[in-house]
């Protein structure tokens, strides 16, 4: 989001149990037994030699940390030795010469792919686009991380994909970039600018005009055209700055050490710093504007503590570095992002292929070291440096470090990451949330469906999460994780009683597979809670008998349902549309059951939506099994209708079932409806858990 290479920094709070634990079979290490709260600040470590190979074979020992120029007590220590792909033989990773903490596997690698589409052209953007989907195929590990960013000039940054471990879901979104993505024209202009200034022919005979091409286009270099479209580059540099500064901002808190593959032929050196002697005429001086070059700066320094490095690689087409100054080029610009974040720059994009082994290197061989720091949410930079004591070792690390601040303090790019990071993350980075119960629904598996999201707020795990005010946002993801449909509304505690409440929206969808999710999040703190779900909608027309999912009901009275997203057309049918409506059952007597555990022993209310197309006298018959996913052992249940009601083309059928004592695990509940004078049946399924 580095022949030299790169410290990483983060920030969390866990609570350490040391215990006994064997290391070989015939050999014991007994460890101290405590339990303590502590903040613990990792640092991950890449040591090259003097030839720029990884060093492989320090320890603890080795190393020095400095937090504010005061030397570290070093805790923690790993060694990752990955099995690289650009290596022939393969190495086994070498890990954990003291514990650390269980809850998630130890930093696994992030990338962000950065596509810069504003400073680049159509030739480069092609390279780009196979130099990533090399990445993709040839260098991540299973267990590394990738997310998918561009920025272009018409829609700025953009979010992709966020991190995630499915590297196929990433390609299929970098196979789509195209050309038509291409907005940027700054850096072609400020090569034409300083040729015209300098009073140079162009000698690339590919460009439209003649010899007399700059002044019959634009004019005379110094009239208002110039200066208009030079502004206008400079602007598109200034958004630029701030754009990356966002994100900067954003990706600092994000655990873990962060590697951004940018794209890029760069903002023109010349146009943030000036020009001296371009092409060779030392009459022509330009010191660049200050105002700009100020940005800039302030860019850097926020990459610089992003724990975040830059490997920058420079799309710019070969043959124009032939006839252009190379101040008017942005190889100067990448390098400066490069090496303020320990990362590296490579030039001519022709040679990905090795840019991205050497890339692999860099990034596959390194330490983790960790030592314990004040808890402190003040938002506050810190100086961090790394030494090794072992001759002929070179470290690049980070200038340092930002404390976590209040979440109210968040910009607006950094609620987006921390939203996306609620929504779609298995492990959230930013916070554990609360986890909510939930199902989904449809009501009809022909054309348009109209699909029903339930989810049960807890109130006693939510009691921090509604305290003032908060936001509820339901989020529908298609098959390729495209948002198709997106709810949110602000509420405050006022709004939510002090008792367990269902949420429900309704969205009208085309057949396909969807992820849904619901998010709850404090507007002040931060604090989170996620549901999440999936659902699919067949492609084809009902025809006889189908038998929907079911829904689990237990005996309520009066709970209280929270009405979200409706669509218009079934406000227009009805105002007051409820739960009720959808599912057509006595809310005031049962609620939906949207736990996965289940009691042996029990007996359970379920409500089936059974559609008979074609068949409006048909009389149905309803049974139910358990099967054991481990045995494969069906057992029969014990099934009583309690109630039938004929609406439509549909029979809705309430019925009690009785699960007996079985051996606990999981099983399939099984439904089947069966018209009984064809014989013909429909089964719908549900996975529970007994104990």
């Amino acid at each position: 989001m580095m022949v030299i290479f790169a410290v990483q920094s983060i920030l969390i709070s866990i609570s350490l149990k040391s215990e006994a634990f064997s290391v070989q079979p015939q050999q014991e290490q007994t460890q101290l037994r405590h339990e303590v709260t502590v903040t613990l600040k990792l640092v991950q470590v890449y040591v090259i030699d003097k030839k720029g190979n990884p060093v492989q074979d320090l320890t603890k020992y080795h190393f020095l940390v400095f937090d504010e120029g005061q030397k570290q007590t070093i805790t923690e220590f790993e060694k990752h030795v990955l099995s690289l792909p650009s290596k022939k033989e393969e190495s086994q990773p070498e890990v954990m010469e003291t514990p650390t903490p269980a809850a998630r596997d130890l930093m696994p690698r992030k990338f962000f792919l950065l596509f810069d589409f504003a400073f680049n052209n159509g030739i480069g953007i092609e390279k780009a686009r196979k130099a990533a989907l090399h990445f993709i195929d040839t260098q991540l590990q299973p267990t590394d991380e990738v997310g998918l960013i561009s920025y272009s000039a018409v829609k700025s940054l953009k979010l992709h994909e966020y991190l995630t471990t499915d590297h196929q879901k990433v390609r299929h979104v970098v196979k789509r970039f195209g050309m038509e993505q291409t907005a940027g024209t700054a850096e072609s202009f400020e090569s034409e600018y300083w040729q015209a200034i300098a009073g140079v022919n162009p000698s690339d005979a590919s460009k439209p005009g003649t010899v007399f091409a700059h002044k019959e286009v634009f004019g005379d270099p110094l009239d208002s055209n110039w200066a208009r479209y030079r502004q206008e580059s400079q602007l598109q540099a200034q958004n630029f700055a701030k754009k990356m500064m966002d994100l900067a901002k954003a990706l600092r808190y994000i655990p873990g050490h962060k590697y951004i593959l940018l794209l890029s032929s760069g903002v023109p050196y010349s146009l943030v710093y000036g020009i001296q002697s371009p092409y060779g005429k030392i009459e022509v001086q330009e010191w660049g504007e200050y105002w700009l070059q100020q940005k800039f700066e302030d860019m850097l320094k926020e990459l610089s503590a992003a724990n975040c490095a830059i490997y920058a690689l420079d799309t710019q087409e070969l043959s124009s570095t032939l006839t252009s100054d190379v101040q008017t080029r942005g190889a100067f610009t990448l390098q400066k992002m490069t090496s303020a974040t320990g990362g590296k720059y490579f030039g001519n994009i022709n040679n990905y292929e090795k840019h991205i082994e050497k890339i692999q290197d860099l990034t596959g061989c390194y330490y983790v070291l960790g030592y314990y720091v004040d808890d402190k949410w003040d938002g506050a930079y810190h100086n961090i440096k790394v030494e090794v004591t072992k001759p002929g070792c070179k470290v690049h690390a980070q200038k340092g470090y930002f404390n976590p601040k209040p979440y109210k303090e968040y910009s607006d790019v950094e609620k987006m990451l921390h939203l996306v990071d609620l929504a779609l993350s298995e492990e959230p980075l930013f916070q554990t949330p609360v986890r909510l119960p939930s199902e989904v629904f449809s009501s009809s598996s022909e054309g348009e469906a109209d699909l029903c999201f339930i989810s049960k707020m807890e109130a006693e795990k939510l009691r921090d999460v509604v305290t003032g005010k908060f936001e509820i946002i339901s989020v529908i993801f298609g098959k390729e994780g495209n948002i198709v449909e997106m709810h949110r509304e602000e509420k405050t505690s006022k709004d939510v009683p002090g008792m367990d409440s269902y949420y429900y929206s309704v969205f009208s969808l085309p057949p396909g597979n969807y992820a849904c999710r619901l998010v709850i999040r404090n507007l002040e703190t931060g604090r989170g809670a996620v549901a999440r779900s999936s659902a699919a909608i067949e492609n084809k027309k009902l025809l006889g008998i189908h038998l929907f999912p079911p829904l689990l009901l237990t005996p309520e009275k009066n709970a209280n349902y929270i009405r979200g997203h409706i669509p218009k057309p079934l406000l227009q049918k009805s105002a007051g549309f409820s739960l009720a409506n959808f599912f057509h059952f006595d809310i005031s007597q049962y609620s939906p059951y949207l736990e996965d555990l289940m009691l042996a022993n029990t007996l359970v209310p379920a409500l089936l939506r059974c559609s008979l197309a074609n068949l409006p006298t048909a009389e149905v018959g309803i049974s139910a099994t358990l099967t054991d996913k481990l045995t494969g052992k069906t057992t029969p249940l014990t099934l009583i209708v309690l109630s039938e009601e004929h609406k439509e083309d549909e029979k809705i059928f309430l019925v009690n079932i009785h699960i007996p004592k079985l051996s606990a695990g999981e099983y399939a509940l099984n439904f089947t409806a069966t018209e009984k004078t064809s014989k013909s049946e429909s089964v719908a399924k549900r996975l529970l858990k007994i104990r």
